[in-house]
């Protein structure tokens, strides 16, 4: 088929009119002193796509993966990220159609950002330190540890314990990781286990594992030991006296 420049004309307005994204012109101005990486921004606009053509409040990053070129872990990572940032948030909507709860990814915190940075209020993030930017990988490491041992995708409410957790400066994201294990080991696999577990350790300011191994093998030790009574009497089977007495008899 030869395409003549009348059918390139129909065929580029038809490609345009098939659908349209709404970006907000102030993202697309302020988002790099949002703090917002050029890998994150274009994050949000997938998420933008799936929300406003797909009609996907919740897009997994399988999905997400479809017309990017990055891995679903990448994104993943970056998901994570917007919401440490706190540019993104998981909520919890209630879906007519189907009759239940889901989740549903929320933009009300980057609305808000860019609505103080309209008012001139709003302070620029300071630079990352490398230091940081290795607690955050690690947190979002920690945040698909979590969602790999449970199965599923954290609800909305473990996410914000998670968070909480992790915004604790005695909790280090070893001590949350052993904690999930042995919450595993246990078969204790919930969040009101795993909280017991930490408020133990906060409360016997234990700041690593090795001292968690430690408080472990004190209280072994300070567990009583049932002494074995003295001068006991030999335990006497009845049945075996009662089969002696008949063959006496």
């Amino acid at each position: 088929m030869v395409i003549t420049g009348n059918n390139y004309e129909l065929l580029t307005t038809a490609m345009l009119e098939c659908g349209s994204l709404v970006i907000p012109d102030m993202l697309l101005k302020f988002y790099t002193r949002l703090g917002l990486t050029e890998l994150e921004m274009m994050v949000l606009i997938h998420l933008f796509h799936w929300r406003q053509v797909e009609q996907e409040r919740f897009p997994t990053p399988e999905k997400l993966r479809q017309y990017m070129s990055l891995d679903e872990e990448e994104i993943k990572n970056l998901v994570a990220s917007l919401i440490e940032k706190k540019f993104l948030a998981v909520e919890p909507y209630y879906n007519h159609v189907l009759g239940r709860w889901q989740n549903t990814f929320s933009f009300a915190p980057l609305w808000t950002k860019l609505t103080r940075i309209a008012l001139g209020d709003y302070t620029p993030p300071a630079e990352p330190q490398a230091e940081g930017a290795a607690t955050a990988n690690k947190q979002g490491e920690l945040y698909r540890t979590f969602e790999k041992e449970f199965g599923r995708p954290l609800s909305p409410l473990e996410s914000d314990q998670l968070r909480e957790w992790c915004q604790n400066e005695h909790l280090s994201v070893e001590l949350l990781q052993e904690a999930l294990r042995r919450a595993v080991l246990r078969g204790a696999l919930n969040f009101r286990y795993i909280d017991s577990i930490l408020r133990d350790w906060l409360r016997h300011n234990i700041r690593s594992v090795s001292q968690a191994m430690a408080h472990d093998e004190q209280k072994n030790k300070r567990k009583p030991r049932r002494a074995k009574p003295e001068n006991q009497p030999p335990t006497r089977d009845k049945y075996r006296d009662l089969y002696r007495l008949n063959l006496e008899g």
